[in-house]
């Protein structure tokens, strides 16, 4: 079964989430706190995984430990085993700047509130993707 790594802070958005990602056929791994990733441990040069841990990533930008964007990009310095184009940012509002970097680390950006119609979408999309 795919696996659907889901960070985001508020539980009842996380919930919905992972209810719907595993009526969609993934198992969803649901986390409050992105610094629980391996690959942001103190001290961790790389990934300490040798397969992903998840299939795919689903993380919210505004996070209070860290920005979604900035996870996203420690993963990758760090080794991460999810491949980047599977790896989603849902965002209330994003600047310019921010938009760039997504799209320069190749990532998706989903326009909060997240509907079930674009998540499956994208889901899908993910699917005809190279791996």
């Amino acid at each position: 079964m795919r696996s659907m790594l889901i960070i985001e802070n508020e539980d009842s958005v996380r919930d919905v989430l992972g209810g719907y990602s595993e009526k969609l056929g993934y198992k969803p791994i649901l986390l409050s706190d992105p610094l629980v990733c391996k690959a942001l441990q103190p001290g961790a040069q790389q990934c300490s995984t040798t397969k992903p841990c998840a299939d795919t990533l689903l993380i919210d930008k505004d996070l209070p430990a860290i920005d979604g964007l900035s996870f996203i990009e420690c993963q990758i310095e760090n080794g991460c085993k999810i491949a980047t184009y599977r790896k989603a940012l849902m965002v209330n509002k994003i600047t310019e700047q921010s938009l760039k970097n997504a799209n320069r680390l190749g990532c998706h950006v989903l326009q909060k509130p997240v509907t079930f119609k674009t998540l499956e979408t994208w889901l899908i999309g993910l699917e005809g993707s190279a791996v």
